[in-house]
């Protein structure tokens, strides 16, 4: 069979070439062969992280933090959810992100500060939601965090009822547009005071850069390296 969106060998299901039952099972198995990395994560750095040579490690006052790459089927495709965070004092007011915070002390682990941030936030029941797994850890200087992405698969469309304390509005994004290289664009930004190059993905009219962007890039490598969907 010459169509390259077949590359899986599984009955096909709104141009994925697997059935949405099999999805999460299909992702974990590619996740377990290994991760791309950090350096598929800085390919969608800002230009600070380059001049002002930002570590790409953790010093020992890091702080721990988890966001959810949440995955469902809707429109015969695979959505995600981000959420666009207030203006507000701080380096990530205003920017757009996957739900997620830092750990508390009740957390088990990062996968239940994940959890639980994007229940908080979004409204999502955690008891709903299937591990995946999980992808590689994000240092963020800025904020001294060290975010791992967790990323979870739910059966059907959840309800959304979200914070407006913490979120301004959420945005369910289908991840074959995610996926199409013609929304990776560059702009200039204005980022404290500084003006700086911002290589970002630009979804609907809606900027997401940072390192949101980074840890989406090693999701639609995955993705990609995979081969459960190929834009055409």
């Amino acid at each position: 069979m010459t169509n390259k969106r077949m590359k899986l060998k599984a009955p096909q299901l709104g141009g994925w070439g697997v059935k949405m039952t099999d999805f999460a099972t299909l992702l974990k198995a590619e996740i377990s062969k290994g991760l791309p990395g950090t350096e598929v994560q800085w390919q969608m750095a800002s230009s600070d992280r380059f001049v002002r040579n930002f570590p790409r490690l953790p010093g020992n006052d890091a702080r721990i933090a988890a966001v959810l790459i949440l995955l469902y089927p809707e429109n015969e495709s695979i959505y995600t959810v981000f959420m666009q965070r207030p203006e507000y004092d701080g380096v990530h007011g205003g920017q757009i992100s996957f739900p997620g915070g830092k750990k508390e002390p009740e957390d088990e682990d990062v996968i239940a500060t994940a959890f639980r941030e994007a229940n908080e936030e979004t409204g999502v029941d955690p008891t709903k939601i299937n591990l995946i797994g999980t992808t590689t850890p994000l240092y963020i200087p800025v904020s001294k965090m060290i975010v791992t992405p967790v990323i979870g698969w739910i059966e059907k469309k959840p309800v959304f009822i979200y914070q407006p304390e913490e979120v301004e509005f959420l945005i369910e994004a289908d991840m074959k547009k995610l996926l199409d290289p013609s929304i990776v664009k560059t702009k200039p930004f204005k980022i404290r005071g500084e003006l700086i190059d911002v290589k970002y993905y630009d979804y609907d009219g809606n900027t997401i850069w940072g390192a949101t962007a980074m840890i989406l890039n090693e999701l639609l490598v995955l993705f990609r390296r995979g081969g459960f969907y190929l834009p055409e």
